[in-house]
């Protein structure tokens, strides 16, 4: 083994110490690195693409480093804990992060025809993940992102502490099937003085009910076949056609309907998912056709008069109105959400 790559394993060892006893000031030199990539990207390159590459290297280290205070927190945090379906959000996760610069760098390298292939392929993979996710690891609703954004304060407070660590073992605490509320047994009650009044930690407390009815089921294979759905409606009609609009937000629609029919049987964190695709449907408003005719001069005229009468903001507006073109262009598509 060489002395380079002894030298190299050193570091890194040092810095999965360094992250894994300093999550909460991690975060503060995560948003920092974000902040001064954006500004050493912009000043050597003004491409897209290279906005993109720092945004996805960006959101992958603090995906990664979160996966080492995981590990050394000896808990997984996300739902559905087996070895495959880890592996697949994991790769699902990584996708979310890298596909709009995958496109942008298909299109600058290969053309139009190469952006479209690699939408298809990147598309037909998180389509795939997220049938198995759903068919053979029994998660009725994929979160987007299927790994979310540790909680590193609160996975901080979580940590047993020697006065009642016997106290918040498995034994101690049962969770309810249906809402997933952790209560303490009657055996597991520790004494006054050892008593931190928090609510109860578990670890499963990011259960997730495992409800296999006929409606949920059918409800999260439309949102999941959405993506494709809309890709073979812009094959057949084109991108702008109504056609491909009005498809996929049929089935957004339809599978929000079934599910709210269907809300008590859902937990918490299932609820939290239903309500980001909810506000997720606001995109509808900046998408084409329809804001080729409706949204893009009503959203022009609000910005510009905020820019007249509204002290400071005239610059914001602008620049906000210059990039809207770009972010329309590049953003808000059907099967990024």
């Amino acid at each position: 083994m060489s002395v380079s790559w002894v030298k190299l394993h050193g570091l890194y060892l040092k810095y999965v110490k360094w992250v894994s006893s300093n999550p909460s000031a991690l975060g503060d030199v995560e948003m920092t690195v974000k902040w001064l990539s954006y500004f050493i990207a912009g000043q050597i390159n003004k491409s897209s693409a290279a906005s993109e590459l720092v945004y996805s290297l960006s959101n992958l280290l603090v995906f990664y480093n979160d996966r080492i205070i995981e590990k050394a927190n000896g808990t997984i945090v996300c739902e559905g804990s087996g070895s495959v379906a880890r592996q697949i959000k994991i790769i699902l996760t990584t996708l979310e992060y890298c596909e709009v610069f995958i496109e942008l760098s298909a299109h600058k390298v290969w053309g139009s025809r190469g952006r479209w292939f690699l939408i298809v392929v990147v598309q037909t993979i998180k389509c795939i993940g997220r049938l198995a996710l759903t068919m053979f690891c029994r998660n009725n609703i994929v979160h987007n992102p299927p790994i979310p954004v540790l909680d590193r304060t609160n996975l901080i407070e979580s940590r047993p502490t020697a006065e009642n660590a016997s106290f918040q073992s498995d034994g101690q605490t049962v969770v309810l099937k249906r809402s997933g509320k952790i209560l303490r047994k009657v055996e597991g009650a520790p004494p006054i003085v050892a008593r931190s009044w928090k609510p109860l930690k578990h670890e499963s407390s990011s259960h997730v009910v495992q409800y296999a009815g006929r409606f949920i089921r059918t409800a999260e294979l439309m949102y999941i076949l959405k993506p494709m759905v809309h890709l073979a409606c812009i094959r057949k009609y084109g991108l702008k056609s109504w056609k491909s609009y009005l498809v996929p937000m049929a089935m957004d629609v339809a599978s929000l309907r079934i599910y709210y029919k269907n809300r008590q049987d859902l937990s918490k964190e299932q609820k939290q998912e239903l309500s980001r695709r909810c506000v997720s449907m606001l995109l509808y408003l900046m998408r084409s056709p329809f804001y080729d005719k409706y949204s893009k001069d009503k959203i022009a005229g609000l910005l510009t008069r905020i820019g007249k009468n509204v002290p400071l903001t005239g610059m914001i507006t602008s620049l906000i109105l210059s990039y809207i073109p770009h972010w329309q262009e590049t953003y808000f598509y059907m099967w990024s959400s």
